[in-house]
């Protein structure tokens, strides 16, 4: 009894094959969705300091014609911090919005702790990258800038 059991409930069932399903639609419109990718370096002289009262940051803006009207009210827009040579096997990706926690260590050989947030914005034709550390250090140190950075940007429509 437990063999025929075991052999109805594994064995599968055949029929006529039902009708086939409508077509669904590839993307708005019936259109396939667009993907580009951009790399942005931003070289560390193209960090500039906000130097506002109470909340200061560095920035960079860098020119994106990839972000059209269409894609700004329609699209998707995805940043990546890419630490080494993004064609390199040992490279790496960070997603954005980021916070990092880093420590540095003083001329008097203490250590200090801050935390790194890497963020950004955009709008038509262009994208807004942020650098701001918790401890907003920058005013004791004058000398202090960002390091150069780059980052991927994926754009879809």
């Amino acid at each position: 009894m437990f063999l025929a059991l075991s052999a109805c409930l594994f064995s599968s069932c055949q029929g006529e094959p039902g009708k086939p399903g409508r077509d669904g639609r590839d993307g708005r419109d019936g259109r396939d969705c667009v993907m580009q990718t951009v790399l942005i370096d931003v070289p560390v002289d193209s960090w500039n300091y906000s130097n506002l009262d109470n909340n200061n940051y560095f920035y960079a803006t860098v020119d994106m014609p990839e972000i059209t009207e269409q894609v700004f009210k329609n699209g998707l827009i995805k940043m990546y911090r890419v630490y080494g040579d993004i064609d390199k096997k040992d490279a790496a990706q960070l997603e954005m919005p980021y916070v990092r926690p880093k420590e540095f260590q003083y001329d008097n050989g203490n250590w200090g702790f801050y935390t790194e947030t890497v963020d950004y914005d955009f709008g038509i034709g262009r994208m807004t990258i942020y650098y701001t550390a918790s401890d907003f250090d920058y005013e004791l140190d004058l000398d202090f800038v960002p390091e150069a950075m780059q980052f991927r940007c994926v754009v879809e429509y």
